[in-house]
């Protein structure tokens, strides 16, 4: 069974699968894009490197967050990103998920976030 960060985004928990290095860390200064709001909410520095701060809540059908000052910094498809997240609850071992395209996958104990729906949903939202 792989783990997951278990993570509250507004109302909404979900699981993020761990994938390589995950950092928590609060929010620092946001470089906005233009054409990026509301999912690609900019670009934040982490480590010394500059990396694209998404917003999950319009995905998950929430109004935008402005206030949140949190962030995990993951992994997509070998990818570097941020994700703004609102608690964070802990790692836990989750099923493997069913094969699917949605943006959550349904799981015993809650939804999985599906990295790849993400990307693509991140693409589609740019082009």
């Amino acid at each position: 069974m792989p783990d997951a960060l278990l993570v509250r985004v507004q109302d909404t928990r979900l699981a993020l699968p761990l994938s390589g290095e995950q950092t928590i860390a609060e929010i620092g200064t946001v470089a906005p894009l233009p054409h990026g709001e509301p999912l690609l909410r900019g670009l934040t520095t982490l480590q010394g490197r500059a990396v694209p701060l998404l917003d999950l809540a319009p995905l998950l059908g929430h109004p935008a967050t402005p206030d949140t000052r949190l962030m995990v910094l993951t992994s997509l498809e070998g990818e570097r990103v941020a994700l703004i997240v609102d608690e964070v609850y802990g790692v836990s071992s989750v099923p493997t998920p069913p094969p699917g395209t949605a943006l959550l996958l349904d799981v015993p104990g809650g939804p999985l976030l599906n990295p790849s729906a993400l990307l693509r949903d991140l693409r589609d939202h740019l082009s």
